[in-house]
């Protein structure tokens, strides 16, 4: 089959071996000590709201006065930034490393431009701030700054410290670094975190495997060595209806690799089990399951197998029978 030649092999990962870099601005390079606790309280009785969203909705002249207060703490923030601890070191790390990157904020563009050149920080090419058409969470931020760096969503990592660049990346779907936080509920939905951007840099100096975000449960439950199991085995799947869901349950249990007939459609009743629409039956199957995958699980590929793969012949089975089946085709690592 064919695979991208790569120091740590798929389904592992580490963010020294992706192809870009989407980097948070406030709370990952720029530590400007923003305190928005007084205009949640004037506004939102005190609620833990997406302010810029929740802003938008209040009433005039509220709105207007929302807004402004949230541009001028953000600039006030700005005269007093600072960089976060490692923050240069991990700049430095990607121009050695001949890395594309880009800065996705939900501040205003001004207050970055203050704090960079108190800072010192030369921003990059890709500067994407709120005022730009897409704001994170939404996932078209990130995937308009993959455009702009030419690079493939599916190649960048996004490096943030709060629940709305893990958000981004889990919907965009791109991965996901958490630094600069202890522990929080919401770090599960990070592929990894490190405590602070320098022990970030350390370890992009010395990458080892990591397991991703959609594979940490089966890991937990398993370990890393199933998951190295199944990933030496190729599923080859019949044209019969049941193959799409087939597919995905198997995807559930680590598999990475699958065949599937050119001519297969999507069945009737593999639509019933599904969340597809109903404009999809009868539709080309690789054409759903490469779109799937894509979502839910990006490692997985459809591939043309090559003579010295280990192809299993996979019958039309489901649930219990069909994880029986693939714990019994693994061979021994």
């Amino acid at each position: 089959m064919q695979q991208r030649q790569q120091t740590i092999s798929s389904p592992f990962w580490h963010p020294a071996y992706t192809g870009a870099f989407i980097l948070d601005w406030d709370g990952v390079l720029a530590d400007t000590r923003l305190d928005f606790g007084p205009l949640r309280q004037k506004y939102f009785g005190g609620k833990t709201v997406p302010l810029i969203e929740a802003a938008a909705l209040l009433p005039e002249p509220d709105r207007e006065e929302a807004k402004a207060e949230i541009r001028r703490i953000e600039m006030e923030g700005a005269e007093r930034a600072v960089p976060v601890e490692g923050a240069k070191d991990l700049i430095a790390w990607l121009r050695n490393a001949e890395k594309p990157w880009a800065v996705v904020s939900r501040n205003c563009r001004d207050s970055i431009l203050v704090a960079a050149e108190r800072c010192g920080i030369t921003l990059p090419p890709v500067l994407l701030s709120r005022e730009d058409p897409h704001v994170k969470p939404a996932p078209e931020a990130l995937a308009l700054a993959a455009v702009k760096m030419r690079i493939n969503p599916a190649d960048c990592v996004m490096v943030g410290d709060f629940i709305y660049d893990l958000l981004g990346a889990r919907r965009a779907p791109v991965r996901a670094v958490l630094v600069q936080r202890g522990s929080v509920e919401w770090a599960r939905l990070a592929d990894v975190a490190w405590p602070t951007v320098r022990a970030f840099v350390e370890a992009l100096d010395h990458p080892s495997p990591l397991v991703p975000w959609e594979y940490h449960d089966l890991a937990r439950e398993r370990g890393t060595d199933h998951l190295e199991a199944v990933a030496r085995n190729v599923y080859r799947l019949g044209a019969a209806d049941g193959a799409f869901q087939q597919a995905l349950e198997l995807a559930a249990l680590g598999a990475l690799y699958f065949v599937v007939p050119e001519d297969a459609k999507l069945g009737i009743d593999d639509w019933k089990n599904s969340s597809l629409p109903a404009q999809t039956i009868d539709m080309p199957l690789p054409n759903l399951l490469r779109d799937a995958m894509r979502e839910h699980w990006p490692c997985a590929r459809l591939v043309v197998p090559e003579a010295s793969d280990r192809v299993v012949e996979t019958p039309p089975l489901h649930g219990a029978e069909l994880e029986n089946f693939l714990l019994a085709s693994l061979s021994p690592l």
